[in-house]
């Protein structure tokens, strides 16, 4: 299960340290949120970083419940950063937004008073995916796919590419992404249409085009799809440079999947 990441409880815990006071706010948090359990007597920072770092591993391991502790924990500490009087800055929010994004959650508000001079709101936190079979489950899925081809540089880029988007290296993940496409394109097109890898650094776009006009990927099958993407993707294209949250989480759905879809249209040959 993907739950959130490092960097996020990272920043959560660091807002933490600057919001609560570790005498009596501190382990109410803890309490609401349950995450309190331990064994011996510690400094409560100490028991607080170790139970979220138990309860995420609990989560990555399928743990439900460990999942929705973290997530309530996070929903409470954006909502007492947000109505603290001090409120909270343009740059701690848009990091905030930024880190859940990355992790696949938004931040949505709204009002929890009706009194005209009380402007407390209260935070949710929702996923941003849409489809029914989970980002996971198709990463999993393309990285067996790949070791099964032995396609072993292709799956050494797009592991690059998973973990730099799971510790929201954005500008790593998109570059890896885009060799991971350009790989898995030409070896393809080496496999199944005839294509002799060329002595030059981009051949990505060359390949693609050899798979289409030999027939190999039809402009209506999948070809002008690809097309598409590569001009999407490249560095030249109409998002250079672009790396926050929201594009590597583009470009992971939409790599991932296309990725997925050449493998089945280009069988392993027996």
């Amino acid at each position: 299960m993907r739950t959130l990441s490092f960097p996020t409880l990272g920043l959560l815990i660091e807002i933490t340290d600057e919001l609560f006071d570790p005498r009596n706010k501190l382990p109410a948090l803890m309490v609401r949120c349950d995450l309190v359990q331990t064994g011996h007597d510690a400094e409560i920072h100490r028991v607080l970083l170790n139970n979220l770092m138990a309860a995420r591993a609990a989560a990555e391991g399928g743990d439900l419940q460990a999942h929705r502790k973290l997530l309530r924990f996070a929903r409470l500490v954006v909502e007492n950063r947000v109505n603290h009087p001090r409120g909270i800055s343009q740059r701690q929010m848009g990091e905030l937004c930024e880190e859940l994004l990355a992790d696949g959650y938004e931040l949505t508000w709204e009002p929890s008073s009706l009194l005209p001079n009380d402007y407390t709101a209260r935070c949710e936190i929702r996923p941003t995916d849409a489809a029914p079979v989970p980002l996971a489950a198709e990463i999993s899925a393309l990285k067996a796919e790949l070791a099964a081809r032995e396609y072993t540089t292709v799956l050494n880029h797009y592991r690059q590419a998973v973990d730099g988007f799971a510790n929201h290296k954005f500008e790593s993940a998109n570059g890896d992404l885009r060799t991971t496409l350009e790989d898995l394109a030409t070896r393809l097109a080496e496999d199944h249409a005839g294509y002799q890898r060329q002595r030059r650094a981009s051949q990505g776009g060359a390949a693609i085009a050899r798979m289409v006009q030999s027939g190999h990927l039809p402009g209506d099958d999948g070809g002008a799809l690809l097309q598409g993407l590569w001009k999407l993707i490249h560095t030249n294209g109409p998002h250079p440079g672009q790396s926050d949250a929201d594009e590597a989480r583009f470009r992971m759905q939409v790599i991932t999947a296309t990725a997925r879809f050449l493998l089945k249209h280009f069988p392993e040959e027996t």
